[in-house]
């Protein structure tokens, strides 16, 4: 079984600037991506934009595709001005090429003086830099940075290899997708012996201030708990949103065709602040999925998360409107994503279970909340912890979970991206 893990090189706006040859050929090349991906899952599913997890892809693409979607890239690529070199890459990787929605390219990695052999994208660590070259316009060369050049290394000692690299283009899906920066990004591949579990981690995904709860359960007992964020961070991210309603209040107050300077300086405060509440909430998710892996791996562990059904999130969402409760909810997603991700890297099985917070694990009634997150259950006296209670039917069906976590849960199709760089 292969793993998958994406590192991903933001190109500098400097150089986009400088180069909008740059800027063009990435978008010509993501919008081909995009058209072939598409006409070839219209052929095979007979839907416009059928939504396919990785392993129902894997399932659909078959080798006896193989001959369609070359056609199909035949066709699609020179409407772009992308030449045989492109045809040739993404008819060579057809399915990484639907996958990842972009073109792959041919790489090379240098760790010391290895011999150039003239690959599309040349990555350099003893020089710290990326070059790209060989796509039809001339070469350019973004400097890695330090984080960057670590990242490779520790996936080289853990056997890893860069498999290929492609350039892409940020877009934020949705009815109207909008796009942002460009970047490089460098997969890297190693093989991967599953784990054979001798306890579980469980992960009990809550709202940020309501924390997310781990538990170690082995023998069908919890024998360690952690929580996390840190309370400063939750309090921490309640200033920013509190700073963030009051700019917005400010701005609908603001005539922006009479004050247009004033209302350009506080959409900047805004989206200062809204990125500096993003990356808070992302480096909750690094570091809650950072622990509970290292927890899992020194127990040989498989992961079992207690998640939320997805349109129970999405009514979560649309209930809390843009209040700062929604907010708590941003990166329940992200850890989830993070989470599978970084447990089929190191081979540790991962499951999602449903373990209720609301139903007695002594009797199956439905239990009513007391207050400061207390239940208590009606028919018989049962209490405990709202966040004590998923880890409670875990240790109830602790040999029904360790079986199901033996059970195979990964494909070898590899992953879309996932962007895991730190």
């Amino acid at each position: 079984m292969y793993a998958y893990r994406t590192l991903k090189i933001e190109i500098p706006w400097r150089l986009i600037e400088e180069r909008p040859d740059v800027l063009d050929l990435v978008t010509r090349m993501h919008l081909a991506a995009e058209e072939y991906a598409r006409r070839l899952l219209k052929e095979i599913t007979g839907q416009d934009e059928p939504k396919l997890a990785p392993e129902e892809l894997d399932r659909l693409l078959t080798p006896d595709r193989r001959e369609l979607a070359r056609r199909i890239i035949e066709e699609v690529f020179p409407k772009y001005g992308l030449g045989k070199a492109f045809v040739d890459y993404a008819k060579f990787l057809w399915r990484d090429t639907v996958f990842q929605r972009a073109v792959p390219l041919n790489t090379q990695l240098r760790t010391e003086n290895e011999r150039d052999t003239s690959k599309a994208v040349f990555v350099d660590l003893k020089s710290g830099v990326v070059r790209v070259r060989k796509l039809g316009i001339p070469p350019f060369v973004v400097k890695l940075k330090k984080s960057d050049i670590a990242w490779i290394r520790e996936r080289l000692q853990e056997d890893a290899r860069l498999k290929l690299a492609y350039l892409g283009v940020d877009v934020r899906r949705g009815k109207d997708p909008t796009y942002g920066g460009l970047y490089i990004a460098l997969v890297f591949a190693r093989e991967v012996k599953p784990v054979e579990p001798r306890a579980i981690v469980v992960v009990d995904v809550n709202r940020l201030d309501h924390y997310i709860k781990v538990g170690l359960v082995a023998d069908g007992r919890v024998v360690e708990l952690l929580k996390f964020p840190k309370k400063e961070r939750i309090r921490k991210l309640e200033r920013i949103h509190a700073h963030i309603s009051q700019l917005e209040k400010a701005l609908a107050r603001v005539d922006e065709d009479r004050d247009p300077r004033r209302a350009l300086d506080l959409q900047r405060q805004l989206w200062k602040l809204e990125t500096k509440r993003y990356g808070i909430i992302r480096d909750v998710v690094i570091n809650a999925a950072r622990e509970i892996i290292k927890l899992a791996r020194e127990h040989q562990a498989a992961i079992v998360v207690d998640t939320i059904e997805d349109d129970t999130y999405r009514e979560l969402k649309e209930c809390n409107g843009n209040g700062v409760r929604k907010h708590f909810l941003d990166g329940l997603g992200q850890l989830r994503r993070r989470l599978q991700a970084l447990a089929q890297w190191y081979g540790l099985p991962y499951v999602e279970e449903r373990l209720y917070s609301t139903i007695c694990p002594r009797c199956g009634a439905k239990m009513a909340e007391e207050g400061r997150r207390v239940m208590h259950c009606p028919a018989c006296g049962f209490g405990a912890h709202r966040d004590n209670v998923p880890m409670i039917w875990a240790e109830k069906k602790y040999q029904e979970l360790i079986e199901k976590t033996k059970q195979p849960t990964f494909s070898s199709a590899p992953a879309t991206v996932t962007f895991l760089t730190s």
